[in-house]
């Protein structure tokens, strides 16, 4: 395999004014992240990327709204903000062309460390090396690909550039929300990939209001066989590698008030701002549903202290949740003639064990 491009051209514009970006040096971002520029689709050593269309900045409610070029070079030099100005890319032509997502930040060496726009360069390189050391097994399932953080000096049109450039990743959260296209649907999509993270021990840690929803995002893909919706979740600028200790899956319950029952802050905060609940049976109630799963959670946990919290999840969703989708779809809960439960993968990323399928029902039934 030939060595991955260390420099690209970014065109801007419909009139294309073009510069020649370098890969930022990986002791920058902390870690062999350039290993990861393999994966890019390169057609040239040089590859251009061309900008054609107006820039995005997302406000305050986290929607994204289109900016002028003349606005967004203001950028670090008249506007203060620590959001990136970003648009959409594209590389190759024809059947071969493929969208990315270019966030730009313009005029860096203006910036001063009390300006929010040099907190937005903070957030640019803390993002890529939290993908370069943790995020690798799940970009392009849970994550878009990232192709590295870029510079470029332009002297008085933009002065000095940084860009990072990841794989587009859809429409977010909020932008449906705004045109009444957010379905429950795609609300449990949107909660299984965070889930998912969390099992790998990946928290945001920016999940906090609605507006922090723009960080979760929907792509359709057509495929010869109909179409596909993957839900990505971006900015790992303030992520943290942390157990999940979640009890109950981010899925719409019937609830009063679960408060610090579900084990996981960032769960229960995306079950309330999803709105993915309505008032039902008290959670302690032991006739409420949530309470046997809760219970079972525990209780199952004590009697196989082997297993992770991730693999009980797997383990309670079968049992309490089986109408709902699953959280691993690479696993299948498969039978041996003796009546072992096991965890088939087909993916190494993914979780295995051999449990007892008369220990989990009597279980069930006891709680």
């Amino acid at each position: 395999m030939a060595a991955p491009s260390r420099y690209l051209w970014l065109g801007f514009g419909k009139a294309q004014k073009k510069f020649k970006f370098k890969a930022l040096d990986d002791k920058i971002l902390g870690g062999k992240f350039g290993d990861m520029f393999e994966e890019f689709p390169f057609t040239s050593p040089e590859p251009v990327f061309v900008l054609p269309h107006d820039p995005y900045l997302n406000n305050s409610e986290g929607l994204s709204l289109k900016i002028t070029f003349s606005q967004a070079l203001a950028w670090g030099n008249g506007i203060d903000t620590d959001s990136s100005v970003f648009f959409i890319g594209f590389h190759g032509e024809g059947d071969e062309q493929k969208m990315f997502c270019v966030k730009v930040l313009f005029n860096i060496e203006k910036t001063e460390p009390d300006d929010n726009c040099y907190k937005a360069i903070d957030k640019m390189l803390a993002d890529a090396k939290f993908y370069g050391q943790n995020l690798r097994g799940v970009a392009g399932i849970l994550v878009p690909r990232h192709y590295g953080v870029w510079r470029a000096r332009t002297r008085e049109w933009g002065g000095t550039i940084l860009c990072s450039i990841t794989e587009w990743a859809g429409t977010p959260w909020t932008q449906l929300v705004a045109a009444g296209r957010a379905t429950t649907d795609l609300a449990i999509k949107l909660g299984r990939s965070v889930e998912r993270l969390h099992d790998r021990g990946i928290h945001h840690h920016t999940l906090y209001i609605p507006a922090d929803l723009h960080h979760l995002l929907f792509r359709v893909d057509k495929t010869a066989a109909g179409s596909t919706t993957t839900c990505f979740v971006i900015d790992f600028s303030r992520a943290r590698m942390t157990p999940c200790t979640r009890n109950l899956p981010i899925l719409p319950v019937d609830l009063n008030d679960l408060g610090p029952t579900v084990g996981c802050e960032e769960a229960l905060n995306l079950t309330y701002i999803l709105r993915m609940y309505h008032k039902g049976v008290k959670v302690e109630s032991p006739s409420s549903h949530l309470y046997r799963a809760i219970r079972f959670v525990s209780h199952y946990s004590a009697q196989h202290p082997s297993l992770s919290n991730a693999e009980v999840m797997l383990v309670q969703r079968h049992h309490f949740f089986a109408d709902e989708p699953p959280l691993e779809p690479d696993i299948t809960f498969g039978f041996r003639a003796d009546g072992k439960v096991v965890f088939n993968r087909e993916s190494s990323d993914t979780l295995t064990e051999r449990l007892s399928d008369e220990c989990i029902a009597s279980l069930v039934d006891s709680l």
